[in-house]
């Protein structure tokens, strides 16, 4: 991961994206703090899908990073829809990027070992909007979370598919497993993103997700004896961006 500004502890886990528009005064301009993913021109150029917005950014501070498609980012963004000059292309809007930090994109990982549910207790767990997120190439998940800060032992956090997907019942169900590691007594919080499995598109797929933690924004929840659960509808389009 890169070591770039890092964003407050509040910012990451409110889970709210500021969003303010000044049009009433004849200007047209867009300022958003939010998470994105990294695309490239035919030429190599990186610009940013804003999640939160649909749109796609660019600026010199973005393109002098050394960033892969795919990476995660969390960013402020603002656009003056007006002054555009030079745009590298037609659909990405020049604008200025600052306090970038990346985070984690994780595969999912398949463990038919897994016959049970076992984790360690995630301080605070959020779920962001845009949850899920359908892109080229995958679909992914993206979380805010409060951490043990990393000692000898670092903690980690993942996706689990404990078993093939039943194309028959439409439903999969996924595990989040926390490992605290050294517990100590700072706790550290960061956006993470989760590529899913690969099901069928264009199709109404069941995803449930099994995990603990002390705090969490989720709806449609339940628990049982062995952990709390949330789900939701997974239906990928045959085009995405």
């Amino acid at each position: 991961m890169k070591a770039l500004k890092f964003t407050t502890a509040l910012s990451l886990l409110s889970g709210i994206l500021l969003l303010s528009s000044c049009l009433g005064d004849g200007s047209n301009t867009m300022s958003i703090y939010s998470t994105g993913s990294i695309y490239k021109t035919e030429s190599g150029i990186p610009y940013l899908y804003v999640d939160y917005t649909g749109i796609t950014v660019t600026s010199p501070e973005l393109q002098s990073e050394d960033f892969e498609e795919g990476d995660r980012l969390f960013a402020s963004v603002s656009v003056d829809f007006d002054n555009q000059g030079t745009q590298i292309a037609n659909y990405i809007y020049n604008a200025a990027i600052s306090g970038i930090h990346q985070f984690d994109c994780k595969n999912y990982t398949f463990d038919d070992t897994m016959t049970q549910y076992q984790s360690d207790t995630i301080p605070t767990l959020y779920a962001i909007e845009p949850f899920i997120n359908y892109r080229r190439d995958d679909t992914i998940l993206t979380f805010a979370y409060l951490h043990e800060t990393e000692g000898s032992t670092p903690s980690s956090l993942e996706l689990v598919q404990p078993k093939q997907f039943d194309a028959t019942s439409k439903t999969d169900t996924l595990y989040l497993v926390y490992n605290k590691g050294e517990e100590k007594e700072s706790k550290s919080s960061d956006y993470i993103s989760f590529k899913l499995p690969q099901y069928p598109v264009d199709t109404d797929i069941k995803v449930v997700i099994r995990y603990h933690s002390t705090l969490s924004n989720f709806t449609q929840v339940g628990k049982d004896k062995t952990s709390d659960y949330f789900s939701f509808t997974y239906n990928r389009p045959d085009t995405s961006n």
